[in-house]
């Protein structure tokens, strides 16, 4: 009887350690709205939207003045790796075009000759989301500088700040 009862308790002391174990949910928000900054992903406001583990972000800032101009537009794809509920860790593939026109000798001049310039960028790399609401966004790889010009191949950094919703 003493035996039974000892199997019993030993047998009720250790079931904890084996019973399902709920894990916390994970919020996983579909819509990203804030702003972004970066070379190879674009400038200015921008919007995400997940469609599982895959993603696509767009980028734009438009600013027109009479002497300056600035076209930033940005798209990028984006896969996810893990998510959890205060973290996510993300590749990217990013997209960038930018078109200024300026003033020749802004300050000193009042002729009206512009310059333009028309750049597009593209990129690679890993990405962390921290944050669960409001998110910090920081990408890095390397980047293909001035497609359509120089060529130049440097490391690149992105930062974004987004609400989940």
């Amino acid at each position: 009887m003493k035996k039974n009862i000892l199997i019993v308790f030993i047998f009720c002391s250790f079931s904890p350690l084996f019973s399902q174990q709920e894990s916390e949910p994970i919020y996983d928000y579909k819509n990203e709205f804030g702003i972004n900054v970066g070379a190879t992903s674009g400038l200015g406001l921008s919007y995400r939207h997940w469609f599982g583990n895959a993603g696509v972000q767009i980028t734009a800032l438009p600013v027109k003045t009479d002497d300056y101009a600035l076209v930033s537009g940005g798209l990028s794809l984006l896969y996810s790796f893990h998510t959890a509920k205060y973290f996510r860790f993300y590749g990217y593939f990013g997209n960038h075009y930018i078109y200024t026109k300026s003033k020749e000798n802004y300050f000193f001049s009042d002729s009206d000759k512009f310059t333009e310039d028309t750049r597009y960028n593209i990129g690679i790399g890993p990405g962390f989301a921290l944050g669960k609401i409001v998110r910090f966004n920081i990408q890095f790889g390397y980047g293909f500088y001035d497609v359509l010009g120089k060529q130049n191949l440097m490391p690149t950094g992105e930062m974004g700040l987004y609400y989940n919703f």
